[in-house]
């Protein structure tokens, strides 16, 4: 077993989905299976059972999960360990980044900190908020781009950005004229979702109750993109980020009309070890974060 293998089943892992595992690991989806198969047979058992919706992991996934995680965060020490004696971890960004933020801010925000920083090296990791924030407890990664709330002991977040949850209509739909829309109105329309264990798939049942993602007029989609798309289609409505739909809302692709909630609201932080001081590489990025409080 070698740890590039090793990597890959741990993001397969944690996305619980090829497709999305090899975005993540900037790859093509045959070749994150074609690891995994070679690392099951040099285990000698499957890892993986295949789903249609998610995977999951075989027994003996489970057992080696933990494993190679723990070999991986070892080879990351072992290199900064080296990097650090050649002088070079102080220009090292290692940054953690949430998928909404990672898909529509952290494009132009790299290609600003390249051009202004160009000697920083850059490593990310992509994640949801609660395996960011035990990155960075666990040194992992040293900032960590996330939504709020992000509680963890140990580490602290700083607001750098307010966003809002917006219904997202068609050109042509009835709704595409309105000022605002209340949150019980969206039961009546067919309604795009993310997949359970998202954040915004939390934030569409603390607005409008647990019961209503297994409604009949409810589709799961496991992509923003996707839902995107299938709402252009007229297909139905959805509730996304704002930041999610600036492109296609300029473009005339799609209508935003902002949600009558006091809940709609959505802060973005970037979260560090409340004892360490950051690293120059990441202070110098924190300097180019934007400012909408």
């Amino acid at each position: 077993m070698d740890l590039h293998k090793l990597r890959i089943f741990v993001a397969v892992a944690r996305a619980r989905h090829f497709t999305r595992a090899a975005d993540d690991l900037q790859m093509s989806q045959p070749s994150v299976s074609q690891q995994i198969a070679l690392l099951e047979t040099a285990v000698g058992t499957p890892l993986i059972r295949r789903r249609p919706r998610r995977l999951q992991l075989t027994a003996a996934g489970e057992a080696l999960l933990p494993y190679a995680q723990q070999l991986l965060a070892l080879a990351d020490e072992a290199r900064e360990a080296a990097r650090t004696a050649a002088g070079l971890s102080d220009r090292t960004l290692r940054l953690g980044v949430g998928p909404i933020l990672a898909t529509y801010l952290l494009p132009d925000l790299l290609r600003r900190y390249q051009v202004s920083y160009p000697e920083h090296r850059v490593q990310i990791t992509i994640g949801n908020t609660a395996e960011l924030l035990e990155a960075v407890a666990q040194e992992a990664v040293e900032l960590a781009l996330v939504g709020l709330p992000a509680n963890r002991a140990g580490v602290q977040a700083t607001p750098f950005r307010q966003d809002r949850l917006v219904v997202i209509v068609a050109p042509g739909d009835n709704w595409a004229a309105r000022t605002t829309i209340l949150p019980e109105e969206l039961k009546s329309r067919p309604l795009f979702v993310r997949e359970p264990g998202s954040a915004l798939y939390t934030t569409v049942e603390q607005l409008l109750g647990p019961a209503l993602p297994g409604g009949a007029s409810v589709i799961v989609l496991e992509e923003t993109e996707a839902i995107k798309r299938s709402v252009e289609a007229g297909l139905g409505v959805a509730l996304v980020p704002e930041i999610a739909v600036a492109r296609e809302v300029a473009a005339g692709l799609l209508y935003a009309v902002p949600l009558q909630s006091s809940d709609s609201r959505r802060t973005y932080a970037y979260a560090r070890l409340t004892r360490h001081r950051l690293s120059h590489a990441a202070e110098d990025l924190v300097s180019l974060l934007p400012r909408e409080h």
